[in-house]
């Protein structure tokens, strides 16, 4: 399996400072060698093994382009500066929650997330930790240590149940994990097994935003069922 290297981010960083395809095109074996193929082979055998972990899933693989939406460049060069992959299931593709890698020129970050959760899933979220407060501190303080949550927060917070649970609480999106976790490992060939288990412990938390996505999509397609129907509760209107 290609191995990332320290290239890896200096071709980030020159990308940056060279952000043109003329740069790119007399460099596109540089990235394909450094780049490219080690990020792609680290995605595929993690997605290998984090579903050998979670054979009831049905994990689906998403990696990113290194090239920019051409309708969205808004004056920045045609190239990313980072790389990412996802692994999501396969009904909760479009906007469910994630595992995610991403590698940037400053280093890497991990995690679970739930970035497009809108105000329904986030309300049925709290809903989740209101029933049984002490069972979601319990989780949060089972998971491994150092880690960082990321999410815009509420202007207004939506309520307070402690210093462990209100950061989770009082955020629109959530999404939890870590930045440049791996060391020297980085660059090792046990990265994937190591990746695939910093994911598995952060199962608890990814089971409960899926539990949320999918709840909240039942909701939705009941109410699509019963606006077919003409009445609430799926009843004929007059006819």
């Amino acid at each position: 399996m290609e191995l990332l290297s320290p290239k890896s981010f200096d071709f980030l960083w020159e990308l940056t400072l060279h952000n043109q395809r003329p740069w790119f095109q007399a460099h596109k074996e540089e990235f394909t060698a450094v780049l490219d193929k080690p990020f792609k082979a680290l995605a595929y055998e993690t997605e290998r093994l984090l579903q050998e972990k979670l054979p009831e899933a049905d994990l689906r693989l998403h990696v990113s382009r290194i090239y920019r939406d051409a309708r969205r460049l808004f004056g920045r060069g045609p190239y990313q500066d980072n790389l990412w992959f996802s692994l999501q299931e396969k009904d909760a593709s479009d906007r469910g929650p994630m595992f995610w890698f991403e590698l940037n020129r400053e280093g890497t970050s991990h995690g679970v997330g739930f970035w497009d959760r809108n105000a329904r899933q986030g309300e049925l979220f709290r809903q989740k930790i209101r029933r049984d407060p002490e069972a979601f501190e319990a989780l949060v303080k089972d998971l491994p240590a150092g880690f960082c949550l990321w999410g815009e927060e509420y202007k207004r917070p939506k309520g307070s149940y402690g210093p462990v649970i209100d950061p989770w609480y009082n955020r629109k999106q959530v999404s939890v994990g870590w930045d440049n976790a791996f060391g020297q490992e980085l660059f090792g060939s046990r990265l994937p097994e190591l990746l695939t288990a910093s994911f598995f412990s952060l199962l608890p938390v990814y089971e409960l935003f899926l539990s949320v996505y999918r709840e909240a999509r039942e909701e939705e397609l009941r109410e699509e069922q019963n606006s077919l129907w003409g009445m609430p509760g799926g009843k004929h209107g007059d006819c």
